[in-house]
C-alpha cells in the first residue's frame, strides 16, 4: 500500500507539472543584509568569571548580491529557483566595565552562498518561499579590535597588550566557519521583469568555530540570523529545450 501511494504521488506530480508550460528565467539580485552572530558574549568572557561589566553583540548592515535561475511551473503556481549569491555579514561585540574599558571587537565575515528555494504564487506575480542554503566562509579570520586601554589605564602602571596583539590573539583563537541555515522569502515579480522581495535567514547550525587557546575563549553554539532586502532583475531564456 506504501509504495502504491508513493507511486501515485510521484504520478500525479509529474503530472501536474507536465501541463502548461514551463517558464525559465535567469537573472542577477542585490540587496542589504542586517545579520547577526549570536552567543558571542558566553565566548570571550564565559559566565561566573566576574562582574562590573557589560558585554553585547550587535548586528550589521552589510551588502549581497548574486545569480539565480528561476523554473517556474505556472499552471501549479509553483517555481524552483537556485542561486549564487555573496553577503558581507559581520558583527560587533561591545564591552564596557565600571573601570572605564572599553573595547570592540568585529567579525566581518563575508560568504558565498549555494542554495534552492521553493517558490508558491498565490496570485499572479507575488510569491511565498522557502528552502535550504549552505554559507561558505571566505574571510574566516577577519576579526579587528579597538580599544581605550591605553588611553584610561595608560599612566596607572598597569600592564594591558596592544591591540595589535589582542587582535592578532583573536585571530588565532576564533575561526568563522560554513554554516547551514533555512531561508524564508516573499516578494512580487512584476511584469516587466524586475522583482523585489524580503528574506529571513535563520542559521541551523554553529558559524563560529574556538580553538584551544590559554584566554578562556570557550566554545558555544554560534547561529547567524540574517533579514535582507533585495531587487533583481530577469531575463527569459529562448530555448527552453535546453533545460
Amino acid at each position: 500500500m506504501k509504495k502504491f501511494i508513493l507511486l501515485l504521488l510521484l504520478v500525479s506530480t509529474k503530472a501536474v507539472f507536465a501541463q502548461g508550460d514551463r517558464e525559465i528565467t535567469y537573472g542577477i539580485f542585490a540587496g542589504g543584509i542586517h545579520s547577526t552572530l549570536s552567543n558571542l558574549p558566553d565566548v570571550i568572557v564565559p559566565k561566573g568569571i566576574y562582574e562590573g561589566y557589560t558585554l553585547a553583540e550587535k548586528g550589521k548592515f552589510g551588502g549581497t548580491g548574486g545569480f539565480f535561475i528561476n523554473w517556474k511551473y505556472p499552471y501549479a503556481k509553483v517555481s524552483i529557483q537556485t542561486e549564487v549569491s555573496y553577503s558581507g555579514q559581520s558583527t560587533d561585540l561591545n564591552y564596557e566595565d565600571t573601570e572605564g574599558l572599553k573595547y570592540k571587537m568585529t567579525f566581518g565575515y563575508s560568504y558565498i552562498n549555494v542554495g534552492a528555494q521553493f517558490k508558491y504564487y498565490p496570485v499572479e506575480g507575488f510569491y511565498i518561499g522557502a528552502g535550504p542554503y549552505v554559507s561558505f566562509n571566505i574571510a574566516s579570520d577577519n576579526i579587528k579590535y579597538t580599544s581605550n586601554s591605553q588611553e584610561v589605564f595608560g599612566g596607572s602602571g598597569a600592564y594591558f597588550e596592544p591591540d595589535a596583539n589582542v587582535q592578532k590573539v583573536l585571530k588565532e583563537s576564533l575561526t568563522g566557519k560554513n554554516y547551514f541555515s533555512g531561508m524564508l522569502s516573499l516578494g512580487y515579480e512584476f511584469s516587466s521583469n524586475l522583482s523585489v522581495g524580503a528574506r529571513y535567514t535563520l542559521g541551523l547550525t554553529d558559524a563560529l568555530a574556538t580553538e584551544e587557546n590559554g584566554h578562556r575563549y570557550s566554545e558555544n553554539k554560534n547561529k547567524v540570523n540574517s533579514i535582507s532586502l533585495i531587487i533583481g532583475y530577469s531575463f527569459d531564456f529562448d530555448d527552453l529545450g535546453n533545460f
